[in-house]
């Protein structure tokens, strides 16, 4: 593994409940993540894979344990760690190109410079014929690429997506993680990645991380040792994309029927 960029050691967060009592959401998690690493996180729902990538963000505060980042513990969010969600979060009412450069003003970025990052990272995700549209006129799949290109016009170091994908039709889902890829080869940003979809995963990723829940934990980390760059019609006729996928679909069935852990 490349060098270590994000590590979490005795982590656990606990919320009030009603009655008075504490809900134990996470409990005891432990890993590291490499510089430039594509890092999913998978589970069943309720497991606290979104409660941990918040806590890594810094928008959830840990109940025990510590997340350093770079060695320097987290306390807060941080331009440093870039938040791509499901839910998009663009302005409605500006336009695509201003969605983008919103993040570059705030950090008093020169207008002109923010305008061209802004739209060279239009061109990156194929938007850039759509600058001067607003959000409500795109497709869901334009929109979601938006917020990538709004999240890495600030140019974290990390980017944690929660499920970006999950919305969308499997067509878009399958563009959009292709483009993904596409630009994480590019730049190597390191990457942690909600989702429910076993497939998405393995495509992905160089390691899975497979959460139980009751509280959530690591039930296991998976070592995605695919080549890349990657083309989904190859994979699919791969025996190891194949083992992985069943692999994984095994243990969260187990889970789910309350086998194991």
């Amino acid at each position: 593994m490349a060098a270590k960029l994000i590590e979490i050691s005795a982590l656990g967060k606990s919320f009030a409940a009603p009655g008075g009592a504490r809900h134990q959401a996470l409990a005891g998690i432990e890993l590291s993540v490499g510089a430039g690493e594509f890092v999913s996180i998978l589970g069943p729902s309720g497991c606290g894979k979104s409660t941990l990538l918040y806590m890594i963000g810094g928008f959830v505060a840990a109940s025990e344990g510590q997340i350093r980042v770079d060695g320097e513990r987290v306390t807060g969010p941080s331009p440093d760690r870039g938040p791509v969600f499901q839910e998009f979060a663009l302005f409605p009412w500006k336009t695509v190109l201003q969605n983008v450069m919103y993040g570059l003003r705030v950090q008093k970025v020169p207008r002109e410079e923010a305008r061209q990052r802004a739209m060279d990272l239009l061109d990156l995700v194929h938007l850039a014929a759509y600058a001067d549209f607003y959000p409500k006129q795109l497709s869901g799949g334009m929109r979601q690429r938006v917020a990538i290109a709004r999240t890495l016009a600030y140019r974290p170091r990390i980017l944690l997506m929660d499920e970006p994908f999950g919305a969308l039709d499997a067509h878009t889902r399958t563009r959009l993680q292709h483009e993904l890829l596409g630009i994480w080869e590019r730049d190597r940003k390191t990457v942690l990645f909600v989702t429910h979809g076993v497939d998405e995963a393995v495509f992905l990723s160089d390691r899975i991380v497979l959460m139980h829940g009751g509280p959530g934990g690591i039930e296991e980390i998976v070592d995605v040792d695919l080549p890349r760059p990657r083309v989904r019609a190859d994979l699919i006729a791969n025996r190891r994309y194949q083992e992985l996928v069943l692999h994984l679909e095994h243990r969260l069935e187990s889970m789910q029927a309350g086998v194991g852990s």
